[in-house]
C-alpha cells in the first residue's frame, strides 16, 4: 500500500456514525440527518470517539494488514453498513479513507482506493486486533462509551 507509505499522516479513528448511513426518526417518519465523515477534504474530528496516529512499526503492521493477499473462497457479508471505524490517510491536505463496519465486514472508500473491494476473514481479524490492541473500545466487541 504505497498510499500508507508516503502518506504525511495515518490516523486510526473510530467514530460516531455519518452520513451514508440512513436512520429514520419513527415519529416523523424523515430521515435524520447525519454528520460527514470528510468536511473539506479533512476529517471530521466533532464525531470522532477515539484516535492513534500510526508511526513506525504500528504503520508497519497497518500497512503489512492491507497488503496481506485475499485468501478466502468466498466472501460473506451481512447488510447493516454502519461503520464506526475508519482509517485516514492524509496526504499534501487531503484526506483519503476505509470507513469500516466490523459487524457486517463492509467498508466504504474515497475515490482514490475504490479499486480495493474486499478483506478476507484473516483480514477483518487481523484489523480488528490492531483497533483493540491500540486501545481502541468503541463499539468493538459491544464497548460503547
Amino acid at each position: 500500500m504505497e498510499k500508507l507509505r508516503t502518506a504525511d499522516t495515518v490516523i486510526l479513528v473510530s467514530h460516531a456514525i455519518t452520513a451514508g448511513v440512513k436512520i429514520v426518526d419513527t415519529s416523523t417518519g424523515k430521515d435524520i440527518p447525519l454528520p460527514e465523515l470528510i468536511i473539506s477534504d479533512k476529517p471530521n474530528y466533532s464525531i470522532v470517539k477515539e484516535r492513534q496516529i500510526m508511526t513506525g512499526t504500528q504503520l508497519d503492521t497497518l500497512i503489512k494488514i492491507l497488503s496481506r493477499p485475499f485468501e478466502d473462497r468466498e466472501i460473506e457479508v451481512a447488510k447493516c453498513f454502519m461503520p464506526h471505524h475508519a482509517i485516514f490517510i492524509i496526504k499534501n491536505g487531503v484526506t483519503s479513507y476505509f470507513d469500516i463496519c466490523f459487524e457486517c465486514h463492509q467498508f466504504d472508500t474515497s475515490e482514490d482506493l475504490k479499486g480495493i473491494y474486499a478483506f478476507d476473514n484473516r483480514k477483518w481479524a487481523a484489523l480488528r486486533n490492531l483497533f483493540l490492541e491500540l486501545g481502541f473500545k468503541y463499539e468493538l466487541g459491544g464497548a460503547k462509551e
